[in-house]
């Protein structure tokens, strides 16, 4: 189990290495306007949005370990493609690979650690475990951010080389992972399962007013700061900042973020998820 945890870390910072975070930057440099930028990062949460549920059921079928390998192939890919691309279409391929890349290691890590946890009736420490993958997530990413500064006035082809290496070295840890005993009868498969889900998470958003608004509000408020964040780093290429000052703002933008939620909000945030969790729980009889 522990050796799992540690593995699981390890997999965790490398996986959210944000080294590639000025990739706005360095789809200018390559000759893409800002409209087209911004049909790239909408083909990535598109593509993201209609391969979630899908990919857990991968999961599910396949084995936690065979996915996350597959995330990383597909990681691996898109930082080529990337590399590689001359058009806008290419491109666009690259984005909807990130997308799979995302999806397919979204949750599966965390479900592989609780399942560890669960095989040695530890899982009351799972918060824990979910705290720490969280402060591992938020120290890799600006870490990376702050590699990348240095090399964003023509050389950022390099963060790519180093994205593919840190995928490399996260293929080593899955490979590592002891993968754990589950239930095999419980496995979804098919077609009818995955629109049963549908209609039971449709169902449960019926009866939770609260997981809705909540849903719709985060989903609101994080396309705004999303759209502020990645566009605000074309302002500064246009304004000649040079590059360990985009990285030095970005990481700034970080470290308050962190604070943050380090605080009272902290508290409230998890307050409220475990009553919208208590709900949950009170729901799934019913979906």
């Amino acid at each position: 189990m522990q050796r799992n945890l540690h593995l699981g870390y390890g997999y965790t910072a490398l996986a959210y290495f944000g080294i590639t975070s000025l990739w706005v930057i360095f789809l200018q440099q390559r000759g893409l306007s800002l409209v087209q930028i911004g049909l790239c990062e909408s083909i990535f949460h598109l593509t993201s949005l209609l391969s979630e549920v899908p990919s857990g059921m991968l999961a599910d079928r396949f084995g936690y370990k065979a996915i996350l390998i597959g995330g990383r192939v597909v990681a691996i890919v898109h930082a080529l493609i990337m590399l590689m691309a001359t058009n806008f279409w290419w491109f666009a391929f690259g984005f909807v690979l990130q997308a799979w890349a995302y999806n397919l290691q979204s949750g599966t890590i965390e479900a592989l650690l609780y399942d560890s946890l669960a095989e040695n009736h530890a899982t009351e420490r799972f918060p824990v475990v979910t705290k720490n993958m969280n402060m591992v997530i938020e120290s890799a990413t600006p870490v990376g951010v702050l590699l990348a500064g240095g090399f964003v006035h023509g050389h950022l082809s390099v963060t790519y080389l180093l994205y593919m290496v840190s995928a490399i070295v996260a293929i080593v840890c899955i490979i590592g992972l002891r993968e754990p005993l589950r239930d095999q009868a419980t496995a979804i498969t098919g077609t009818q399962s995955l629109s049963a889900i549908l209609r039971a998470a449709g169902k449960c958003l019926r009866q939770l007013p609260e997981l809705r608004q909540l849903m719709v509000f985060h989903a609101a408020f994080s396309a705004l700061g999303m759209t502020y964040y990645y566009d605000f780093q074309a302002v500064m290429t246009a304004k000649g900042f040079s590059g360990p000052l985009i990285s030095g703002i970005l990481i700034a933008t970080a470290i308050l973020n962190v604070g943050g939620v380090q605080l009272t909000p902290w508290l409230q945030q998890r307050w409220a998820l475990v009553q919208l969790l208590r709900g949950l729980t009170a729901c799934l009889p019913v979906c």
